[in-house]
């Protein structure tokens, strides 16, 4: 049909016939196109590129969504850019074809996920605050200053959070850049948004008490995952993790299998006094499956824990963390002048355990013995700090060190 000024009533009216296209021409704006079917009206902007004969054909979008108004707008917006030494059908196909972000994490997790122990974290992570925000973003299109406005965001919320969306962001593009897929890292040269409180922070007994109170007041799961974590001195991440099939009642121990502990090998902790009494009543009725779940039903990760930790932060002295539970229960069991090998074996330091010949060749001794004694000891003085109660700090003595 010969083009002319095309408007909204006569674009309304046009119809096709059973297996009939018309294409009508608007005469105001060159190039662009109406193509009718019997059960469409879609626009195109047809062009030439300088220099070339044939023709492309730009896909706009259908009517009504694209009024005549907005088709014409779009298409001068086209025009403009082949009058500039543009192609935009090219231009469209490299765009989709594009690594955006969303694609750079699947290979990322697909390639590199097997080895990072906490790939479940990074991605719930980058679900929650990366990916709605940035997916669709072309890898090479994402600016330092876009990720900062986005790490500002999530610190509003969390702070300690905003500092581990930062790290996971990071490693997934130095990932990106050994690999080809990106020219550069734009989280380098970014600032932590949250300050966390020095590794060596442990808490006195006044925290603890506060902290054992404040407890009371939240979610019982949560108290109880918050509660073994310092009663125990484990990795808040492996507490997180417990099921029941790692739970032997009978022996009060906790096996946890290498592939969930960070230096890979099997770790066992007897369960005595307040940490079996917990055990004990999560374990109740069930024969398998998670001791933990979050409200989605999912097994918890240190990361829920830690975001969960800052909504008791309050009762204590300074910023602090799960994992400072655990710095804080290796602290009370060295004031009671357990020896620091026994230590190590509770907490699972391999490089402590390792350090020596015997502990790395000959040394086999599952130390489990004074792993009890260690963990009692740490349950008493526990219960006395509860109790405003004060225990002498040599309760226990235990002489370890190599042995042949």
């Amino acid at each position: 049909m010969a083009g002319k000024p095309l408007t909204d009533v006569e674009v309304r009216a046009l119809k096709a016939e059973a297996g009939q296209r018309l294409v009508v021409r608007d005469g105001k704006v060159p190039g662009l196109t109406l193509r009718v079917s019997p059960t469409s009206k879609a626009w195109s902007f047809v062009y030439r590129v300088r220099g070339e004969a044939r023709q492309r054909r730009y896909s706009i979008g259908t009517y009504p969504a694209w009024s005549v108004a907005a088709a014409r707008d779009k298409a001068l917006a086209l025009k403009k850019r082949v009058q500039d030494g543009g192609d935009p059908v090219i231009e469209e196909k490299i765009r989709r074809e594009a690594l955006t972000f969303s694609k750079l994490v699947e290979r990322f997790m697909a390639s590199h996920g097997k080895k990072i122990r906490s790939a479940a974290e990074y991605q719930q992570l980058l679900d929650k605050d990366v990916i709605p925000r940035m997916g669709e973003r072309r890898v090479d299109e994402i600016t330092r200053p876009e990720v900062g406005v986005l790490l500002d965001d999530v610190a509003k919320r969390a702070p300690v959070v905003a500092n581990r969306v930062m790290s996971v962001i990071s490693s997934v593009f130095s990932w990106a850049v050994s690999e080809g897929l990106a020219k550069e890292n734009p989280v380098r040269g970014l600032k932590k948004r949250g300050t966390e409180a020095p590794k060596e922070r442990h808490l006195d007994a006044e925290e603890i008490r506060a902290l054992w109170s404040g407890l009371n007041e939240t979610a019982p799961r949560y108290a109880d995952l918050v509660r073994l974590v310092l009663l125990l001195g484990a990795r808040p991440g492996e507490v997180a993790g417990m099921s029941r099939e790692e739970i032997d009642l009978d022996a009060a121990v906790w096996r946890i299998p290498g592939e969930r502990v960070k230096t890979k090998t099997a770790h066992v902790l007897p369960l005595v006094g307040e940490a079996l009494a917990i055990v004990r009543r999560l374990s109740e009725g069930k024969k398998r499956g998670p001791l933990f779940l979050t409200t989605k039903g999912k097994a918890p990760t240190s990361q829920d824990l830690a975001k969960a930790f800052e909504r008791t932060r309050t009762v204590l002295k300074s910023p602090a963390t799960p994992h400072d539970l655990r710095r804080t229960a290796a602290t009370i069991m060295s004031q009671l002048e357990i020896d620091r090998l026994t230590i190590a074996y509770v907490l699972n330091h391999q490089s402590t355990v390792r350090a020596t010949v015997t502990g790395s060749t000959y040394d086999r001794h599952d130390f489990l013995v004074q792993k009890k004694r260690a963990l009692e000891a740490l349950d008493a003085q526990i219960a006395a700090i509860l109790n405003n109660q004060r225990l002498p700090t040599n309760v226990v003595q235990m002489h370890g060190g190599t042995h042949g």
